[in-house]
């Protein structure tokens, strides 16, 4: 029996404190600029505080290194009308993407490897031509990360993470110029769209749905925008990216959680990293529409340049399911790693922290402080992690008991999986 607790206040305080700070970036001056203060929410108490957690031994999902694909990011899955469960993984420049299907988790398997109706890498081609929203030619490799199936037309919809610092073939660059890899991790994040009419065999490019407010350069390098003015240096926006999809099971519309990171260029460490929210609503005529942000107590602004207001603090790669056991929305994430406030990034180890941290809401939008799992003398999880029902049955985002799988892997690492028991009858939790 292992047990959890809350994470030590030194990690989350001076991140929430820095995302009030620095918010958001103005269009019009370049200048990082404080948001408006928002009224204060009643807390929201973890609904996890009081239950005792098992968890079970690794084992295997079917998204491993020796069929080919190198996941980077928590798999996407997704159920057709017909009843399979579908998952896409891998990404476009180390082994394949493949799409798998099963009946759950157990017999999963991959169906085909994908092919693209377009080109990823050089810019001079990439994406069928169609340039990022700020005008900039897009390029680099694609990260998939949303699935949703039409239950009427059958058509899927892939929604994928994209870097400009990566498999850019001599185009590719980061906040300080042009790279081979980016410096710190500081290349700039676009969420672009996809389909499939062939079950996931063949993809067609669609469009960017998500770009945040600021541009994807900096006044280090302009990247052929001509004179449109880039971020000025110092702690700057990487872009909207590092995503999940939640499909509401009854309700009208599919929510994408998405990270903006914010980067300290002077010292090269993460200086936030926070969780914010678009939704769109679920249609059946085989289009997908456009995503809406939420700022400012609102879903309100557009999913592109739109300004957005942060829902969840301190929260890297965020996951969501629904418990009807606890009757509430359960958001998995890893922290950023704690850093010391006078020295480089080259004297701590890692920009993430590699365990798993869990905040409820009933609304999606007001988030708990986050818990952590004891197992054994180490904090449970990895670099990625997405809670889904057991072994994946039913709808993989929706808990209908006290069991529950929990996927975790790193970077191009096998995807791995463990299940998990609440019991509601002891309470273990040390705050």
């Amino acid at each position: 029996m292992t047990t959890f607790r809350k994470l030590a206040s030194f990690i989350a305080a001076p991140l929430l404190a820095a995302s009030l700070i620095f918010s958001a970036t103005s269009p019009a001056s370049g200048k990082i600029r404080k948001q408006k203060a928002q009224p204060q929410p009643e807390k929201v108490t973890n609904a996890l505080e009081g239950v005792s957690v098992t968890i079970g031994e690794a084992y295997e999902s079917p998204f491993l290194n020796r069929v080919g694909v190198f996941q980077d990011g928590t798999v996407p899955l997704c159920r057709d009308a017909e009843g399979n469960l579908w998952g896409i993984s891998g990404h476009s420049h180390m082994g394949h993407i493949g799409m798998f299907r099963g009946t759950s988790l157990d017999d999963m398997k991959e169906a085909w490897p994908i092919t693209l109706n377009f080109t990823t890498g050089d810019a001079e081609y990439a994406f069928a031509g169609i340039r990022y929203p700020e005008g900039v030619k897009a390029r680099g490799s694609i990260w998939p990360f949303g699935l949703y199936i039409c239950p009427v037309t059958g058509r899927f919809f892939c929604f994928f993470h994209n870097e400009t610092g990566w498999n850019g073939h001599g185009t590719a660059y980061d906040a300080f110029g042009q790279c081979v890899t980016p410096a710190f991790d500081s290349d700039f994040r676009h969420i672009g769209l996809m389909h499939s009419d062939d079950q996931g065999q063949t993809w067609t490019f669609d469009r960017w749905v998500v770009t945040s407010e600021t541009v994807c350069f900096t006044d280090k390098y302009n990247p052929g925008a001509g004179n449109m003015i880039g971020q000025p240096s110092g702690i700057i926006n990487l872009g909207a990216g590092d995503f999940s999809l939640f499909i509401e099971p009854d309700g009208d519309y599919i929510y994408l959680f998405y990270n903006m990171v914010k980067l300290d260029m002077d010292r090269g460490w993460f200086h936030s990293v926070d969780t914010y929210v678009a939704r769109t609503r679920k249609r059946t005529d085989g289009v997908m529409g456009d995503f809406v942000k939420y700022f400012d107590g609102a879903f309100c602004e557009p999913g592109n340049f739109g300004r957005e207001t942060a829902v969840a603090n301190n929260t890297w790669h965020s996951r969501v399911a629904y418990s009807e056991a606890l009757k509430c929305y359960l958001m998995a994430s890893s922290p950023v790693a704690p850093k010391p406030e006078d020295k480089p990034r080259e004297y701590f180890a890692g920009v993430i922290c590699d365990f798993m941290q869990v905040r409820t809401s009933t609304d999606l939008i007001h988030w708990s402080e986050p818990v952590s799992f004891m197992d054994g003398d180490h904090r449970f999880g990895n670099h990625y992690q997405a809670i889904i029902s057991s072994h994946g049955s039913g709808d993989p985002a929706v808990i209908p008991a006290s069991d529950f799988t929990v996927m975790e892997c790193h970077n191009g690492t096998d995807v791995m999986c463990h299940d998990f028991h609440l019991d509601f009858n002891q309470n273990s939790v040390t705050k």
